[in-house]
């Protein structure tokens, strides 16, 4: 009877709450707005130039985001933002009472804002896995991450549908609330964390030329390091399938004669779909393979994905998109496991900004595709098109992964750290 509080008080399961918190909120602004704008305007288009809006600041905001990991400690960087995110939520709410016929713009302001502030914590959160995780343990906890990264995909939805119907206001305030939560978990996490690079010295140069120097330096170890270079680009290609997804769906739910409740409902059941899945993955790697389990799940996704424009029954649609996510929690276990392999600890931050900068890219470009060619193209032929393109170019990059892994075999092995727990994952060399 005394095991259950004294495991819920350790560093570790605290961390895993406050990714949850996170989680949640971002899953919460990620449902919401396209379908806000939908609501509003009736537009496919409008769907897509929201989803694409609210990534741009966040894009902007991951070099400082690996340039602030690599210099201060996690926890601080967590407090930090969670309270400027609680600030804006105060703000937003004030606003959304007194402003009462924009309430609308208010929320699209809030959300953009707050999204720079989850990009700074993302990087900040990926590098505390690192420092209370047992290399041995990583693909476990990784796991257990993308376990609650779903979870809070099935009851985002829920909560999302539940608040369309109650207005702005509400929308803002249990956002910013779930934001104060996150503050005071924050606040609990250990301090002294930090284990990157020692603060450069002020000659080195302005704040504004160090943050590009480590914004060329993210970027070209993602390129030159080929394993890391080949697995961004997969998630590129499977992001703008969910990117698509994410701003097309109110429309097909309206094909279906389907209301946004019932749109929260698909996201939910897939969400319960995916975690199901993930049981299974620790499993899976260790029999198949970290190759095998990625380059099955990335197929997958978009095969799954081309069949949902010619889709013609809502229930068929909802299967649908349950398979693509399940497919998609494995795939991310595999890719976070690998990254933090191939990663010397040292430049975890500003390489993991470059990743997420670049992974993330694919959403706006999604939306962008969304706003102009929504009009046009209708998506029983939109769907199916980049559906097909996307899944020739994973099964190209599936292909040259396992050329790149077979060269460093113990790197990638299953059933033994890669590394020491006390040394940084070496970067695998270039064979091209």
């Amino acid at each position: 009877m005394t095991t259950l509080p004294s495991r819920l008080v350790t560093p570790v399961h605290r961390y895993y709450a406050l990714r949850a918190v996170g989680w949640m909120t971002d899953q919460l602004i990620q449902f919401l707005l396209p379908v806000l704008a939908y609501q509003a305007t009736g537009e496919l288009s409008w769907s897509g130039i929201v989803l694409a809006a609210q990534w741009v600041p966040r894009l902007l905001s991951l070099p400082a985001a690996g340039l602030l990991a690599d210099r201060f400690p996690e926890q601080r960087i967590y407090w930090v933002n969670d309270l400027v995110r609680v600030a804006l939520g105060a703000v937003a709410t004030v606003l959304a009472v007194v402003l009462e016929s924009q309430a609308f713009a208010v929320v699209i302001v809030f959300a953009l804002l707050a999204g720079i502030c989850c990009e700074q914590v993302l990087v900040a959160g990926e590098k505390l896995a690192g420092t209370l995780v047992a290399p041995k343990d990583m693909h476990r906890a990784q796991s257990v991450l993308s376990g609650i990264e779903q979870g809070t995909l099935l009851l985002a939805p829920v909560v999302g549908g539940a608040l369309l119907l109650t207005g702005p206001l509400p929308i803002v305030a249990v956002v910013a609330g779930l934001f104060g939560v996150s503050l005071l978990l924050s606040l609990s996490l250990p301090r002294g964390s930090h284990t990157g690079a020692p603060r450069p010295a002020p000659s080195e140069g302005s704040a504004g030329r160090r943050l590009l120097r480590d914004s060329v330096t993210g970027v070209r170890n993602v390129v030159r390091i080929p394993v890391l270079r080949t697995i961004v680009l997969a998630t590129m290609c499977i992001n703008i399938m969910l990117g698509l997804i994410q701003g097309a769906a109110p429309a097909l739910a309206d094909r279906y004669g389907r209301s946004e409740g019932a749109l929260g409902l698909v996201y939910s059941v897939a969400g319960l779909v995916a975690m199901v899945t993930l049981t299974a993955a620790p499993r899976l790697i260790r029999r198949f393979g970290f190759l095998g389990v990625a380059a099955a799940s990335a197929v997958v996704q978009g095969v799954v994905f081309i069949a949902l424009g010619p889709t013609t029954g809502f229930f068929f649609f909802a299967a649908l998109v349950a398979v693509f996510m399940a497919g998609d929690s494995v795939f991310s276990v595999v890719i976070r496991t690998l990254r933090l392999r191939v990663v010397a600890s040292e430049e975890f931050g500003r390489t993991v900004a470059a990743v997420s900068l670049l992974n993330f890219l694919s959403l706006p470009l999604a939306g962008g595709l969304l706003a102009v060619a929504g009009h046009a193209v209708p998506l029983v032929v939109l769907i199916p098109v980049a559906g097909a393109a996307a899944l020739a170019g994973l099964t190209v990059l599936m292909t040259r992964l396992k050329r790149y892994m077979a060269a460093e075999p113990a790197l990638f092995a299953t059933e033994q750290p890669a590394v020491e727990a006390d040394t940084p994952a070496p970067a695998v060399p270039s064979t091209m």
